[in-house]
């Protein structure tokens, strides 16, 4: 592994938030602004989408319909699906894949849902490049419980794992100490 002379190995802001979480003072504070961020851009994201669903099915047809795809494509894809099984660039249902995807089952670039494959994958169970859930898998990894290269989490097991008052196992880094001096 190459690293600069005097730098610490890892991504900085997961030993951030792993340091920070032994002061529940100084967590509390660094948790906080974290979830207001987040609940910004989940909440701007949710209205968003609301809004042009409305705008897209309901004022379009001017009657509720339990499935639908827009007339817009791009690349044979509809801009906009919503159904049981949807599968679009925009796609919202029971299983639902496309670039942006939110379900019950979510398959995308960016997914959102109860169990979510992507790059940017959030829900209960996620596996992706940046993983957000209670059971998270991937490069970077945020959860309850969260497997990857750098793991952040209650439970966070990697290579470089960062679980503050949890437990964490890492193959070079564990909560900021190096492996020479975790187990011996």
């Amino acid at each position: 592994m190459l690293t600069r002379i005097g730098s610490s190995p890892g991504p900085e802001w997961m030993r951030r938030i792993g340091d920070a979480s032994g002061d529940p003072r100084q967590f509390r504070e660094l948790f906080s602004k974290l979830l207001k961020r987040l609940f910004i851009f989940f909440g701007i994201l949710q209205i968003g989408s609301i809004v042009i669903a409305d705008i897209a099915v309901y004022r379009a047809h001017r009657h509720h319909l339990k499935e639908y795809h827009s007339q817009a494509k791009i690349r044979d894809l509809p801009m906009l699906a919503i159904g049981p099984t949807a599968h679009g660039v925009i796609a919202y249902g029971g299983v639902a894949t496309g670039v942006i995807a939110t379900g019950g089952v979510a398959v995308g670039v960016i997914a959102f849902g109860a169990t979510s494959v992507g790059i940017f994958a959030v829900g209960g169970l996620s596996f992706g490049v940046l993983a957000l859930a209670g059971f998270a898998i991937g490069w970077r990894a945020l959860g309850g419980m969260a497997i990857g290269n750098a793991a952040l989490g209650g439970l966070a097991i990697g290579r470089y794992a960062y679980a503050g008052l949890g437990v964490a196992f890492g193959r070079d880094e564990a909560s900021g100490k190096q492996k020479e001096t975790l187990f011996g």
